[in-house]
Order: C-alpha cells, then sequence, then structure tokens
C-alpha cells in the first residue's frame, strides 16, 4: 500500500518497546524444540517460566476458525485457503482462533484432492505457517456448571506446537456481575493452577475489576464514531496487572454494523481512525480477516478509489506492514 492510502491522518503509531522486543521472539517463548505438525509431538526444552504474562506481539488478527467440538463455521474455505492467508501475513498471534473444547482427532475440510487432516493437524500446521501462537476463546458462562474448567483443562491438552498459554474469556460482565469478589479470585486461581500463563477477559460490555488477575483485555471500537471506545480503554487502564490492550471490532453487532457500510468507508475506518492510533500504552488494533460472518478478502474496494481496488484483506495487510512490524 502506497501512503497516499493512509494520508487521512499522519499519525505514527508508537508500539510498546517490550513488546515490540517480544514479538521478535514471540515463538520461541513457549518451545525451544521441535514438532511433529503431523502429530502434534515435540520436544520441549522451555518452561512456563519462561513465558511473559500477557501475549507478546504486535501483529495481532482474527480468524475464528473452530468452533466449540472441532465445528469448521468457514463454509466457504478449505483449510489449505486458511493456511494460505495465515502464510501471507504472518501473524504473531492468531487471537480467538478457536473457541470451546476441541477434538484433535476430527476432520477439516480441505481442497479437492488433498489428503484428509485432522483438527490437531490444522492447528499445528496453523501455527507453523506463521511461527506464530494460537489464544483460545472460552465463555465464562460454563463457569457455574463446572464445564469452563474442563473446557480449558482440554486446550491444555491438546497435542499442538507450540501449547496455548493465554487464554482469552467472554461473557465478562454479566459474570462479573453475578458473582462475588472471592468467587472471581477463585476462579481465576483454578485457572491458572492449570498452567495458563495469562488470561483476558472481553471488557467491552464494560469494565469490571478483575481483582489483579487479568493480564490482557479487549476493548471494541464505537460504532456511533467508528473511533476505539476510549470509556472502555479507561476503565481497562485502572488496572496496573492489564498489561496489554486489545481493540476489536468484530464482536457481532459491531462487525453487522461495520460490514453494512460499503468497501471505501471500511477502508477510511481501518487506515485514518484505527491502525494509526494504536498507542504504546499496549493498545493494539486485532485486524479482522475472515469469520462466519466476515471475509475481508471477498470486499474491494472500487477501482477508482484511493485504494486502487484492493480488498479490504490487502488494505489491513499493508496496515500491518506499516504499523504493526517490530
Amino acid at each position: 500500500m502506497n501512503d497516499r492510502r493512509v494520508t487521512g491522518k499522519k499519525a505514527v503509531a508508537i508500539i510498546i518497546l517490550a513488546i515490540a522486543v517480544a514479538s521478535v521472539a514471540a515463538y520461541s517463548f513457549f518451545r525451544l524444540g521441535t514438532a511433529d505438525t503431523k502429530t502434534g509431538t515435540s520436544t520441549e526444552t522451555s518452561t512456563l517460566h519462561s513465558l511473559p504474562s500477557y501475549p507478546p506481539g504486535t501483529r495481532f488478527v482474527r480468524i475464528r476458525a473452530l468452533e466449540s467440538n472441532s465445528a469448521w463455521p468457514l463454509k466457504n474455505l478449505t483449510a489449505q485457503q486458511v493456511l494460505n492467508v495465515i502464510s501471507d501475513i504472518k501473524p504473531d498471534a492468531l487471537e480467538r482462533y478457536v473457541s470451546g473444547p476441541q477434538n484433535p482427532s476430527a476432520t477439516v475440510p480441505v481442497a479437492p484432492g488433498s489428503p484428509p487432516m485432522t483438527v490437531g493437524e490444522f492447528l499445528n500446521a496453523s501455527m507453523s505457517a506463521c511461527k506464530c501462537y494460537i489464544i483460545p476463546r472460552l465463555s465464562l458462562g460454563s463457569y457455574d456448571s463446572g464445564r469452563l474448567l474442563t473446557q480449558s483443562a482440554n486446550l491444555l491438552t491438546l497435542p499442538v506446537y507450540p501449547m496455548m498459554r493465554y487464554l482469552s474469556l467472554d461473557n465478562w460482565k454479566p459474570f462479573a456481575a453475578s458473582h462475588s469478589s472471592d468467587e472471581i479470585k477463585g476462579m481465576f486461581q483454578k485457572l491458572y493452577a492449570q498452567g495458563w500463563a495469562g488470561i483476558g477477559l472481553n471488557e467491552c460490555d464494560g469494565y469490571s475489576p478483575s481483582y489483579g488477575y487479568a493480564t490482557f483485555a479487549d476493548f471494541c471500537v464505537s460504532t456511533n464514531t467508528w473511533e476505539p471506545n476510549i470509556i472502555q480503554l479507561t476503565g481497562l487502564k485502572a488496572e496496573s496487572n492489564i498489561g496489554l490492550r486489545l481493540l476489536y471490532i468484530d464482536f457481532p453487532q459491531a462487525m453487522a454494523n461495520f460490514s453494512a457500510l460499503s468497501p471505501t468507508q471500511e477502508a477510511d475506518i481501518l487506515a485514518h481512525n484505527l491502525a494509526p492510533v494504536q498507542s504504546k500504552d499496549g493498545f493494539l488494533f486485532v485486524y479482522p480477516i475472515v469469520q462466519g460472518i466476515w471475509d475481508s478478502t471477498t470486499r474491494f474496494t472500487p477501482s477508482g478509489s484511493a485504494y486502487g481496488g484492493e480488498s479490504i484483506y490487502e488494505v489491513m495487510k499493508g496496515l500491518m506492514g506499516q504499523y504493526n512490524n517490530p
């Protein structure tokens, strides 16, 4: 992408130095051994203590590839197409790449003529394609029934390389409102006891304290202004233990509103309102690549626009190169 396409604002993103340094070696934080992408087995020489408390890197993307119990929501894409995208953009982290417990022996859709591929093989191939790691998502709505801890244990024992070590939790506001501080602390303590290095919260519905336990958090773009929600961001800054703040646009209602805009409007918002304002405070934009309701590779700007007919995917790839390199 050339400079004339993003000159609506000249602000240059300044990514926090600690995160930038971490991204150079993000892959090595998890394992220093080798892995077999077919079986998921590896030789591990690093430990949990070598991991930072919040996810390292500067380039975070959102591809929701697997739902609970390994359901495949990307109806128009094969595993090979997803892997090609990951290889092309080379993110540091696949944020919320899987949701819910996974069956590593289940199969994923493959291109015609390709050999079968299991979930375990696909997840290992995904991380190999970018030398990155996966952040899974679970819902706190499963906690009181006991399923959350079972699901989180499942994710930790998957035969994948690197292991999943950072967990992103949804439905935080209703959970926080209906549980005491001791119950909330107990929930975090149980998860950390399982072996998670850091735990993140979705704070898009409003800030609630994590009592020093959350290490990263999501906040959202305002669909009124199409700019970062400053009220939400201010709430997250109240907790010094939250070392990384991730800006989201692709939670369901926000993405429905966003995708109702024209591709040129979408590109303008991404290029002028969001990507350039990532800050040294650890605020990074999670680029929305593809999920069941959204595919950035199929939305094209007009050829006569400032974006020259590029897809929204290509626009975001250019913005990553400009604002999200270590």
